[in-house]
């Protein structure tokens, strides 16, 4: 069995490789996307996502309403991922990043303070870093642990 750590450190590997400087296309590269990859790579399981394409943002969200989700916030949480605060991260756990899409937009922690998401301020998906600013919900923090270990 793989170590939880080198689990993680996969998945994130994964994610940099699959997306990382790559231009934002709903449906082939986007936010949703970015995750379902990080979780299946961390053997997370996600039913709801089987055969699910979209070909916009506007799409993407009547699918998701579609699924009883307002955000993708409430997808994670179905989920049963715990919920953390971003400063307690660890690399390859997903945490929301503030954005004007409907949606909401989810980054991959890559560890030592890095992110890799999409955001309103580039066409691409980047790595970000010296990230402030963290969305809250009802329910606290938008970020959860997609591992134990």
């Amino acid at each position: 069995m793989i170590d939880p750590r080198e689990r993680r450190k996969r998945a994130a590997e994964a994610c940099r490789a699959r997306f990382h400087q790559k231009p934002y296309k709903p449906g082939v590269r986007d936010c949703p996307l970015l995750a379902l990859h990080d979780l299946r790579h961390v053997g997370v399981s996600v039913p709801f996502a089987k055969g699910l394409k979209w070909k916009d943002e506007a799409e993407g969200l009547r699918i998701l309403k579609g699924l009883g989700f307002s955000n993708l916030y409430e997808a994670l949480d179905s989920l049963g991922l715990p919920r953390i605060a971003p400063a307690m991260a660890r690399t390859a756990d997903l945490v929301a990043l503030p954005t004007t899409h409907k949606l909401g937009a989810l980054s991959v922690f890559m560890g030592n303070g890095a992110h890799l998401g999409f955001h309103d301020l580039s066409p691409n998906a980047e790595i970000i870093t010296n990230l402030t600013d963290f969305v809250r919900d009802d329910l606290g923090p938008c970020a959860w642990r997609v591992i134990d270990g």
